[in-house]
Protein backbone atom coordinates (compact mmCIF):
# COMPACT_ATOMS: atom_id res chain seq x y z
CA UNK A 1 0.00 0.00 0.00
CA UNK A 2 1.13 3.39 -0.99
CA UNK A 3 0.95 6.90 1.40
CA UNK A 4 -0.59 9.10 -0.80
CA UNK A 5 -2.80 9.16 -4.42
CA UNK A 6 -1.52 11.47 -7.29
CA UNK A 7 -4.13 11.96 -10.08
CA UNK A 8 -2.48 13.57 -12.92
CA UNK A 9 0.74 13.22 -13.78
CA UNK A 10 1.25 16.01 -16.55
CA UNK A 11 4.30 18.29 -15.58
CA UNK A 12 3.81 19.66 -12.39
CA UNK A 13 2.18 16.09 -11.22
CA UNK A 14 5.04 14.10 -12.54
CA UNK A 15 7.43 16.87 -10.08
CA UNK A 16 5.60 16.20 -7.08
CA UNK A 17 5.70 12.90 -7.79
CA UNK A 18 9.65 12.82 -8.16
CA UNK A 19 9.80 14.70 -5.41
CA UNK A 20 7.73 12.79 -3.00
CA UNK A 21 9.35 9.39 -4.40
CA UNK A 22 12.73 10.68 -4.32
CA UNK A 23 12.32 11.49 -0.37
CA UNK A 24 11.17 8.03 0.10
CA UNK A 25 7.29 8.56 0.15
CA UNK A 26 5.01 5.68 -1.63
CA UNK A 27 3.05 7.23 -4.12
CA UNK A 28 0.83 5.65 -6.79
CA UNK A 29 -0.22 7.62 -10.04
CA UNK A 30 -3.08 7.73 -12.32
CA UNK A 31 -3.71 9.69 -15.26
CA UNK A 32 -6.37 9.39 -17.76
CA UNK A 33 -3.92 9.96 -20.48
CA UNK A 34 -1.66 6.87 -18.49
CA UNK A 35 -0.78 5.07 -21.68
CA UNK A 36 0.55 8.23 -23.58
CA UNK A 37 2.39 9.62 -20.28
CA UNK A 38 3.97 7.01 -18.70
CA UNK A 39 5.50 5.49 -21.82
CA UNK A 40 7.02 8.88 -21.89
CA UNK A 41 8.16 8.30 -18.56
CA UNK A 42 9.58 4.91 -19.13
CA UNK A 43 11.27 6.02 -22.49
CA UNK A 44 13.29 8.43 -20.42
CA UNK A 45 13.51 6.63 -17.03
CA UNK A 46 17.11 7.91 -16.82
CA UNK A 47 15.72 10.94 -16.26
CA UNK A 48 12.97 9.74 -13.76
CA UNK A 49 14.89 7.40 -11.90
CA UNK A 50 13.12 9.11 -8.54
CA UNK A 51 10.01 7.03 -10.06
CA UNK A 52 11.33 3.32 -9.72
CA UNK A 53 9.35 2.77 -6.79
CA UNK A 54 5.85 4.91 -7.85
CA UNK A 55 3.10 2.70 -9.04
CA UNK A 56 1.08 3.85 -12.19
CA UNK A 57 -2.19 2.58 -12.31
CA UNK A 58 -4.21 2.41 -15.58
CA UNK A 59 -8.01 2.64 -13.75
CA UNK A 60 -9.10 4.84 -11.14
CA UNK A 61 -10.21 1.60 -9.14
CA UNK A 62 -6.80 -0.07 -8.65
CA UNK A 63 -5.52 3.27 -8.37
CA UNK A 64 -7.81 3.76 -5.20
CA UNK A 65 -7.39 0.32 -3.61
CA UNK A 66 -3.53 1.09 -3.32
CA UNK A 67 -3.56 3.66 -1.30
CA UNK A 68 -3.28 3.40 2.60
CA UNK A 69 -6.19 4.37 5.01
CA UNK A 70 -7.28 7.33 5.54
CA UNK A 71 -6.29 8.10 1.35
CA UNK A 72 -4.83 11.20 0.61
CA UNK A 73 -5.58 11.98 -2.46
CA UNK A 74 -4.03 14.77 -4.18
CA UNK A 75 -5.19 16.38 -7.31
CA UNK A 76 -3.00 17.76 -9.92
CA UNK A 77 -5.27 18.47 -13.22
CA UNK A 78 -5.93 21.49 -14.81
CA UNK A 79 -8.34 23.96 -12.50
CA UNK A 80 -12.16 24.34 -13.32
CA UNK A 81 -14.23 21.55 -15.10
CA UNK A 82 -11.45 18.97 -14.99
CA UNK A 83 -10.49 19.18 -11.42
CA UNK A 84 -14.38 19.50 -10.59
CA UNK A 85 -14.77 16.21 -12.54
CA UNK A 86 -12.21 14.43 -10.54
CA UNK A 87 -13.70 15.23 -7.05
CA UNK A 88 -17.27 13.97 -8.51
CA UNK A 89 -15.63 10.89 -9.14
CA UNK A 90 -13.52 10.75 -5.97
CA UNK A 91 -17.09 11.09 -3.59
CA UNK A 92 -18.39 8.00 -5.46
CA UNK A 93 -15.47 5.92 -4.74
CA UNK A 94 -13.83 6.99 -1.64
CA UNK A 95 -14.54 6.30 2.07
CA UNK A 96 -15.42 7.97 4.82
CA UNK A 97 -12.17 10.02 6.42
CA UNK A 98 -10.52 10.19 3.08
CA UNK A 99 -9.04 13.41 2.13
CA UNK A 100 -9.37 14.75 -1.21
CA UNK A 101 -6.85 17.66 -1.57
CA UNK A 102 -7.27 20.08 -4.49
CA UNK A 103 -3.79 21.56 -5.64
CA UNK A 104 -4.82 23.41 -8.52
CA UNK A 105 -5.20 26.99 -8.97
CA UNK A 106 -8.72 27.00 -7.72
CA UNK A 107 -11.14 30.30 -7.80
CA UNK A 108 -11.41 30.67 -3.31
CA UNK A 109 -15.13 30.81 -3.52
CA UNK A 110 -15.17 27.63 -5.61
CA UNK A 111 -12.79 26.14 -2.81
CA UNK A 112 -14.92 27.20 -0.47
CA UNK A 113 -17.88 24.96 -2.09
CA UNK A 114 -15.91 22.15 -2.63
CA UNK A 115 -14.80 21.70 1.07
CA UNK A 116 -18.81 21.93 1.79
CA UNK A 117 -19.50 19.42 -0.81
CA UNK A 118 -16.92 16.58 0.44
CA UNK A 119 -17.88 17.16 4.08
CA UNK A 120 -21.65 16.67 3.06
CA UNK A 121 -19.76 13.00 2.26
CA UNK A 122 -18.34 12.91 5.49
CA UNK A 123 -14.63 13.23 3.84
CA UNK A 124 -11.84 15.27 4.61
CA UNK A 125 -10.82 18.57 2.15
CA UNK A 126 -8.07 20.55 1.84
CA UNK A 127 -7.73 23.21 -0.66
CA UNK A 128 -3.83 23.80 -1.34
CA UNK A 129 -2.03 26.40 -3.58
CA UNK A 130 0.88 25.47 -4.46
CA UNK A 131 3.80 27.50 -6.19
CA UNK A 132 7.48 26.53 -7.93
CA UNK A 133 6.51 26.18 -11.05
CA UNK A 134 7.80 22.57 -12.56
CA UNK A 135 11.51 22.93 -10.70
CA UNK A 136 10.27 24.63 -7.78
CA UNK A 137 8.03 21.72 -7.55
CA UNK A 138 10.33 18.96 -7.72
CA UNK A 139 12.94 20.66 -5.37
CA UNK A 140 10.79 22.08 -2.51
CA UNK A 141 7.44 23.54 -3.61
CA UNK A 142 5.76 27.22 -1.74
CA UNK A 143 2.68 25.45 -0.41
CA UNK A 144 -0.62 27.21 0.81
CA UNK A 145 -2.89 25.26 2.51
CA UNK A 146 -7.00 26.00 3.42
CA UNK A 147 -9.47 23.37 4.89
CA UNK A 148 -10.35 20.58 7.83
CA UNK A 149 -7.70 20.79 10.40
CA UNK A 150 -7.80 17.43 10.80
CA UNK A 151 -6.47 16.83 7.37
CA UNK A 152 -3.83 19.13 7.38
CA UNK A 153 -2.27 17.48 10.75
CA UNK A 154 -2.31 14.30 8.80
CA UNK A 155 -0.17 15.59 5.74
CA UNK A 156 2.08 17.96 7.32
CA UNK A 157 4.40 15.66 8.23
CA UNK A 158 5.35 14.63 4.79
CA UNK A 159 4.71 18.18 3.34
CA UNK A 160 7.50 18.96 5.65
CA UNK A 161 9.90 16.61 4.25
CA UNK A 162 9.15 17.45 0.36
CA UNK A 163 9.43 21.65 0.62
CA UNK A 164 11.88 24.22 1.00
CA UNK A 165 13.60 25.81 3.84
CA UNK A 166 12.68 29.52 4.80
CA UNK A 167 13.69 32.58 6.10
CA UNK A 168 12.72 31.64 9.58
CA UNK A 169 13.99 27.95 8.55
CA UNK A 170 10.71 26.05 8.62
CA UNK A 171 9.27 23.88 5.87
CA UNK A 172 7.43 26.18 2.84
CA UNK A 173 4.16 25.52 3.40
CA UNK A 174 1.63 26.32 6.20
CA UNK A 175 -2.42 26.47 7.24
CA UNK A 176 -4.02 29.44 7.00
CA UNK A 177 -7.68 28.77 7.95
CA UNK A 178 -10.55 26.15 7.68
CA UNK A 179 -12.10 26.52 4.29
CA UNK A 180 -10.70 28.56 1.64
CA UNK A 181 -7.70 30.43 2.80
CA UNK A 182 -5.22 28.45 1.23
CA UNK A 183 -6.49 28.83 -1.81
CA UNK A 184 -7.05 32.58 -1.13
CA UNK A 185 -3.34 33.04 -0.39
CA UNK A 186 -2.45 31.35 -3.47
CA UNK A 187 -4.31 34.08 -5.37
CA UNK A 188 -2.61 36.91 -3.45
CA UNK A 189 0.33 35.40 -4.60
CA UNK A 190 -0.18 34.97 -8.01
CA UNK A 191 -1.60 38.46 -8.09
CA UNK A 192 2.07 39.75 -6.83
CA UNK A 193 3.40 38.02 -9.59
CA UNK A 194 1.34 39.27 -12.33
CA UNK A 195 2.31 43.04 -11.29
CA UNK A 196 6.16 41.51 -10.74
CA UNK A 197 5.89 40.29 -14.38
CA UNK A 198 4.60 43.49 -15.84
CA UNK A 199 7.12 45.78 -13.90
CA UNK A 200 10.03 43.72 -15.24
CA UNK A 201 8.64 43.84 -18.85
CA UNK A 202 7.92 47.30 -18.55
CA UNK A 203 11.71 48.23 -18.08
CA UNK A 204 12.76 45.92 -20.75
CA UNK A 205 10.51 47.67 -22.95
CA UNK A 206 11.59 51.11 -21.52
CA UNK A 207 15.24 50.28 -22.21
CA UNK A 208 15.32 48.27 -25.56
CA UNK A 209 13.28 51.02 -27.01
CA UNK A 210 15.67 53.65 -26.41
CA UNK A 211 18.00 51.91 -28.53
CA UNK A 212 20.59 53.18 -26.09
CA UNK A 213 20.52 49.33 -25.43
CA UNK A 214 20.84 45.98 -26.52
CA UNK A 215 19.71 42.52 -25.25
CA UNK A 216 23.23 42.03 -23.39
CA UNK A 217 23.50 45.51 -22.07
CA UNK A 218 19.62 44.98 -20.45
CA UNK A 219 20.87 41.44 -19.36
CA UNK A 220 23.75 42.79 -17.55
CA UNK A 221 21.58 45.46 -15.53
CA UNK A 222 19.12 43.33 -14.08
CA UNK A 223 22.58 40.77 -13.78
CA UNK A 224 23.77 43.70 -11.75
CA UNK A 225 20.13 44.51 -9.75
CA UNK A 226 19.81 40.91 -8.84
CA UNK A 227 22.85 41.36 -6.99
CA UNK A 228 21.16 43.78 -4.79
CA UNK A 229 18.07 43.81 -2.70
CA UNK A 230 16.21 43.66 -6.16
CA UNK A 231 17.43 39.97 -6.04
CA UNK A 232 14.12 37.73 -6.92
CA UNK A 233 13.17 34.57 -8.56
CA UNK A 234 11.55 36.38 -11.76
CA UNK A 235 14.58 38.80 -12.70
CA UNK A 236 16.85 35.97 -12.76
CA UNK A 237 14.70 34.10 -15.25
CA UNK A 238 14.09 37.16 -17.11
CA UNK A 239 17.28 37.93 -17.10
CA UNK A 240 18.07 34.08 -18.92
CA UNK A 241 14.94 34.46 -21.17
CA UNK A 242 16.17 38.60 -22.52
CA UNK A 243 19.73 36.31 -23.36
CA UNK A 244 17.99 33.01 -24.98
CA UNK A 245 18.23 32.89 -28.71
CA UNK A 246 16.79 30.04 -31.45
CA UNK A 247 18.17 30.91 -34.82
CA UNK A 248 21.31 32.65 -33.80
CA UNK A 249 18.22 35.71 -32.75
CA UNK A 250 17.28 36.41 -29.49
CA UNK A 251 13.65 34.75 -29.04
CA UNK A 252 12.17 37.58 -27.09
CA UNK A 253 11.93 39.86 -30.38
CA UNK A 254 10.57 36.70 -31.92
CA UNK A 255 7.83 35.77 -29.51
CA UNK A 256 4.29 36.71 -30.35
CA UNK A 257 3.10 39.65 -27.98
CA UNK A 258 -0.38 38.82 -26.83
CA UNK A 259 -0.45 37.44 -23.79
CA UNK A 260 -2.81 35.30 -21.39
CA UNK A 261 -4.15 34.55 -18.03
CA UNK A 262 -4.89 31.37 -15.66
CA UNK A 263 -7.91 33.80 -14.27
CA UNK A 264 -6.32 34.27 -10.46
CA UNK A 265 -5.38 38.19 -11.46
CA UNK A 266 -9.14 38.45 -12.30
CA UNK A 267 -10.11 36.72 -9.00
CA UNK A 268 -8.34 39.00 -7.00
CA UNK A 269 -9.49 42.08 -8.35
CA UNK A 270 -13.12 40.43 -7.49
CA UNK A 271 -12.12 40.59 -4.25
CA UNK A 272 -10.64 43.95 -4.15
CA UNK A 273 -14.04 45.54 -6.36
CA UNK A 274 -16.35 43.69 -3.31
CA UNK A 275 -14.17 44.30 -0.37
CA UNK A 276 -13.53 47.88 -1.76
CA UNK A 277 -9.57 47.58 -1.72
CA UNK A 278 -8.01 49.04 -4.43
CA UNK A 279 -5.64 46.66 -6.59
CA UNK A 280 -4.50 49.60 -9.36
CA UNK A 281 -1.68 47.67 -10.25
CA UNK A 282 -3.12 44.84 -10.84
CA UNK A 283 -5.86 45.94 -13.01
CA UNK A 284 -3.23 47.61 -15.40
CA UNK A 285 -1.26 44.52 -15.61
CA UNK A 286 -4.42 42.30 -16.31
CA UNK A 287 -5.57 44.89 -18.68
CA UNK A 288 -1.90 45.53 -20.39
CA UNK A 289 -2.80 41.25 -20.72
CA UNK A 290 -6.25 42.18 -22.39
CA UNK A 291 -5.22 44.96 -24.42
CA UNK A 292 -2.41 42.19 -26.55
CA UNK A 293 -5.11 39.87 -27.36
CA UNK A 294 -6.44 42.78 -29.69
CA UNK A 295 -3.49 42.04 -31.77
CA UNK A 296 -5.01 42.96 -35.27
CA UNK A 297 -6.69 46.29 -34.05
CA UNK A 298 -3.32 47.65 -32.58
CA UNK A 299 -1.73 47.19 -35.98
CA UNK A 300 -4.26 49.33 -37.81
CA UNK A 301 -4.27 51.93 -34.81
CA UNK A 302 -0.42 52.59 -35.06
CA UNK A 303 -0.69 52.66 -38.25
CA UNK A 304 -2.68 55.80 -37.67
CA UNK A 305 -0.86 57.23 -34.77
CA UNK A 306 2.30 59.51 -35.04
CA UNK A 307 4.76 58.05 -33.13
CA UNK A 308 7.79 59.70 -32.05
CA UNK A 309 11.26 58.60 -33.38
CA UNK A 310 12.92 56.98 -30.40
CA UNK A 311 16.33 58.30 -28.61
CA UNK A 312 16.16 59.22 -25.51
CA UNK A 313 18.12 58.44 -21.65
CA UNK A 314 17.84 56.99 -18.91
CA UNK A 315 19.53 57.00 -15.15
CA UNK A 316 19.89 53.30 -14.36
CA UNK A 317 20.07 53.94 -10.83
CA UNK A 318 17.15 56.66 -11.18
CA UNK A 319 15.02 53.67 -12.91
CA UNK A 320 15.82 51.02 -9.91
CA UNK A 321 14.85 53.12 -7.52
CA UNK A 322 11.09 53.45 -9.55
CA UNK A 323 11.05 50.34 -10.07
CA UNK A 324 11.44 49.57 -6.26
CA UNK A 325 9.15 52.09 -5.62
CA UNK A 326 6.13 50.21 -7.82
CA UNK A 327 7.14 46.72 -6.09
CA UNK A 328 6.80 48.33 -2.41
CA UNK A 329 3.08 49.69 -3.44
CA UNK A 330 2.81 45.95 -5.18
CA UNK A 331 2.80 44.35 -1.71
CA UNK A 332 1.02 47.07 0.01
CA UNK A 333 -1.70 46.67 -1.82
CA UNK A 334 -2.01 43.02 -1.58
CA UNK A 335 -1.79 43.53 1.96
CA UNK A 336 -4.44 45.63 2.75
CA UNK A 337 -6.38 43.24 0.43
CA UNK A 338 -5.71 40.54 2.98
CA UNK A 339 -6.09 42.62 5.83
CA UNK A 340 -9.96 43.63 4.25
CA UNK A 341 -10.61 40.01 4.05
CA UNK A 342 -10.05 39.13 7.46
CA UNK A 343 -11.98 42.07 8.36
CA UNK A 344 -14.87 41.33 6.17
CA UNK A 345 -14.75 37.19 6.24
CA UNK A 346 -13.65 36.78 10.38
CA UNK A 347 -9.92 35.23 9.05
CA UNK A 348 -6.98 35.56 10.68
CA UNK A 349 -4.47 35.45 7.55
CA UNK A 350 -1.19 36.30 8.98
CA UNK A 351 0.77 37.89 6.66
CA UNK A 352 3.86 37.44 7.86
CA UNK A 353 2.81 34.14 7.77
CA UNK A 354 2.45 34.31 4.24
CA UNK A 355 5.73 35.77 3.42
CA UNK A 356 7.52 33.39 5.26
CA UNK A 357 6.05 30.70 3.52
CA UNK A 358 6.53 32.82 -0.08
CA UNK A 359 10.27 33.31 1.27
CA UNK A 360 11.34 29.94 -0.82
CA UNK A 361 10.02 27.78 -3.43
CA UNK A 362 7.73 29.99 -4.79
CA UNK A 363 7.65 31.72 -8.20
CA UNK A 364 7.78 35.62 -6.51
CA UNK A 365 10.92 34.88 -3.64
CA UNK A 366 12.92 37.68 -3.26
CA UNK A 367 15.17 39.79 -0.99
CA UNK A 368 12.19 42.29 -0.71
CA UNK A 369 10.01 39.73 1.08
CA UNK A 370 12.82 38.69 3.47
CA UNK A 371 12.82 42.08 3.82
CA UNK A 372 9.55 43.04 3.76
CA UNK A 373 9.39 40.17 6.98
CA UNK A 374 12.04 41.74 8.96
CA UNK A 375 12.04 45.45 8.92
CA UNK A 376 8.64 46.36 8.13
CA UNK A 377 4.93 46.13 9.78
CA UNK A 378 3.63 43.72 7.49
CA UNK A 379 0.60 43.44 9.38
CA UNK A 380 -0.88 46.94 9.21
CA UNK A 381 1.89 48.31 6.15
CA UNK A 382 0.41 51.76 6.11
CA UNK A 383 1.30 52.51 9.30
CA UNK A 384 4.81 52.42 9.18
CA UNK A 385 7.21 54.91 9.10
CA UNK A 386 9.89 53.26 7.10
CA UNK A 387 7.69 52.18 3.94
CA UNK A 388 6.43 55.63 3.59
CA UNK A 389 9.63 57.36 4.41
CA UNK A 390 11.20 54.70 1.42
CA UNK A 391 8.27 55.80 -1.10
CA UNK A 392 8.80 59.61 -0.45
CA UNK A 393 12.69 58.89 -1.20
CA UNK A 394 11.78 57.08 -4.05
CA UNK A 395 9.43 59.47 -5.83
CA UNK A 396 11.18 61.79 -7.37
CA UNK A 397 12.75 59.07 -9.46
CA UNK A 398 9.59 57.49 -10.92
CA UNK A 399 8.25 60.59 -11.61
CA UNK A 400 11.44 61.23 -13.64
CA UNK A 401 10.92 57.85 -15.58
CA UNK A 402 6.89 57.86 -15.94
CA UNK A 403 7.99 61.80 -17.80
CA UNK A 404 10.50 59.17 -20.06
CA UNK A 405 7.48 57.01 -21.14
CA UNK A 406 4.91 59.75 -21.76
CA UNK A 407 7.61 61.94 -23.69
CA UNK A 408 8.11 58.86 -26.25
CA UNK A 409 5.11 57.18 -26.10
CA UNK A 410 5.99 54.16 -24.58
CA UNK A 411 3.71 52.37 -22.68
CA UNK A 412 5.10 51.20 -19.07
CA UNK A 413 1.67 49.75 -17.33
CA UNK A 414 1.76 50.00 -13.20
CA UNK A 415 4.33 52.90 -13.19
CA UNK A 416 1.75 55.53 -12.95
CA UNK A 417 -0.94 53.64 -11.60
CA UNK A 418 1.35 53.01 -8.21
CA UNK A 419 2.88 56.88 -8.26
CA UNK A 420 -1.00 57.72 -8.50
CA UNK A 421 -1.53 55.42 -5.70
CA UNK A 422 0.91 56.85 -3.64
CA UNK A 423 -0.69 60.90 -4.15
CA UNK A 424 -4.00 59.33 -3.43
CA UNK A 425 -3.14 57.78 -0.15
CA UNK A 426 -1.01 60.51 1.27
CA UNK A 427 -3.11 62.74 0.52
CA UNK A 428 -5.25 64.89 2.66
CA UNK A 429 -7.57 66.16 0.51
CA UNK A 430 -8.97 64.57 -3.38
CA UNK A 431 -11.48 65.44 -5.51
CA UNK A 432 -13.93 62.77 -4.22
CA UNK A 433 -15.45 66.23 -2.67
CA UNK A 434 -16.64 67.09 -5.73
CA UNK A 435 -18.42 63.45 -6.29
CA UNK A 436 -20.28 63.86 -3.26
CA UNK A 437 -21.21 67.45 -4.64
CA UNK A 438 -21.81 65.60 -7.67
CA UNK A 439 -24.40 62.53 -6.07
CA UNK A 440 -26.07 65.11 -3.47
CA UNK A 441 -27.23 67.13 -6.84
CA UNK A 442 -28.54 64.59 -9.03
CA UNK A 443 -29.41 61.75 -6.36
CA UNK A 444 -30.15 63.14 -2.64
CA UNK A 445 -27.21 61.49 -1.14
CA UNK A 446 -26.08 62.28 2.08
CA UNK A 447 -22.94 64.79 2.59
CA UNK A 448 -20.93 65.59 5.36
CA UNK A 449 -20.23 69.27 5.88
CA UNK A 450 -17.14 70.00 8.09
Amino acid sequence: MNSWGIIGIGRIGLSMARNMSSKGITVSLYDKAYEKKTNLIFEEKELYSELNKASFFIDISSFIKSIEKPRKVLILVPAGEPTDHVINNLLDILDEDDIIIDAGNTNPVVSFNNKLKIQKNKMLYLGIGVSGGTEGVLRGPSIMIGGHEAAFNKVKDDLSIITSKTIKNTSSFDFFGDTNQGHFVKMVHNGIEYVEMQLIASIYELLINSNNYKNQEIADIFDEWNSTELKSYLLEISIKQILQKIDDKYLIKKIDDEAGDNGTGRWMLNYGIELGSPLSMLSSAMDTRFISRFKTLRKEISEMTNQRSKRYTIDINSLKKAYQFCRHINFIQAFCLINASNKKYGWNISISKALNVWSNGSIIKSSQINDLYFNYSVENILSDKKIIKDLNEYKPDIINVILISLKNDISIPCFGEALNYFNSISSNSLSTKMIQAQRNFFGSHDIKIN
